[in-house]
């Protein structure tokens, strides 16, 4: 159930509300995601998925890093530490709790982009790696986070929720 309501909230989101947005303001760009779907690594995922926030993290973040003379591995790194940071404080600060499951789910994002990357390359073929990105991003991933914030959630700022015990 996770994953289709985390499809479905993507598709009002990025689909459905982003473009009633964009045509009320008169916003020419419309490319608010594209074939993340297919991502043949997570790298690649990350580049699809959430086009205005890849192109802020690309023109405020990775572009001025190398500019720094910052090496290419160091920019990816703090691109996914300032998503991260991001990520946690949209989920936190809403939910009372700061936990760091956002923070840790994203900045794992980084070995994992190197593994779906190196079997890429060596299998040669997009199946795979689009594999290794449904099953552990939407899979085992966001079911996960879900998991582990309404956990914290019922039991550290609502634990009369619960229920009683006997």
């Amino acid at each position: 159930p996770n994953i289709y309501w985390w499809l479905v909230s993507f598709y009002c989101l990025f689909h459905l509300w982003l473009n009633i947005v964009a045509e009320v303001l008169h916003f020419g760009d419309r490319e608010f995601y594209k074939d993340w779907w297919n991502a043949a690594t997570v790298g690649e995922y990350w580049k699809l998925w959430n086009m205005p926030v890849h192109k802020w993290l690309l023109r405020h973040v990775y572009f001025p890093t190398l500019r720094l003379g910052l090496p290419r591995w160091a920019s990816i790194i703090l691109v996914f530490f300032v998503s991260a940071v991001f990520h946690e404080l949209v989920l936190g600060v809403p939910l009372h709790l700061v936990r760091m499951w956002a923070f840790l789910g994203i900045m794992l994002q980084v070995p994992l982009v190197l593994i779906t990357e190196h079997i890429h390359k060596r299998l040669k073929r997009d199946e795979a790696g689009n594999i290794v990105f449904w099953l552990t991003f939407c899979v085992v991933g966001q079911p996960l986070s879900v998991l582990l914030y309404y956990h914290d959630y019922l039991y550290e700022v609502h634990p009369y929720l619960k229920g009683s015990s006997s």
